[in-house]
């Protein structure tokens, strides 16, 4: 008899493709929350600094026009951090729609791993009980055959 052959694994592997790329997807998607959020962070802290930096400044007698720079420089970095945050918003949410199609490219491919199993185990039964028809065959023609 012949070794077991799965006539789906063509879908098999094309739905266990989809499940691998749609891993990698989410795992980019990981990097590039990881990322605006560390981009949010240096935001704040350069805030900070700028703030230290500001109060460093006053204390010296400067002109007026360079002390008009530290507002608009928070300013501009505060607008950033909320781009940054609306950004961060979407790629959550994207990473959410993700996680829906990693469950979903799980459960066909989990689906089809039953089902495979469920065929080979068909399969086995099938071939040890024609395994086991063959040896009574045999025992049969050899007990035939010595007692003539």
């Amino acid at each position: 008899m012949q070794k077991f052959k799965f006539k789906l694994d063509a879908l098999l592997k094309v739905r266990e493709f989809k499940e691998k790329k749609v891993k990698i997807e989410l795992g980019e998607i990981l990097k590039e929350i990881s990322s605006v959020e560390e981009k949010i962070a240096l935001a704040n802290i350069a805030i900070d600094e700028t703030y230290e930096a500001q109060e460093v400044f006053m204390k010296d007698p400067s002109a007026g026009r360079m002390i008009q720079f530290f507002p608009y420089f928070i300013q501009g970095k505060k607008e950033d951090i909320k781009n940054k945050e609306n950004l961060l918003w979407s790629l959550k949410k994207k990473y959410d729609v993700k996680i829906t199609e990693l469950a979903a490219a799980r459960g066909e491919v989990k689906v089809m791993e039953n089902f495979k199993d469920k065929k080979k185990g068909e399969w086995t039964k099938e071939y040890n009980k024609k395994e086991q028809e063959a040896i009574d065959e045999l025992l049969m023609i050899r007990r035939n055959g010595s007692g003539e």
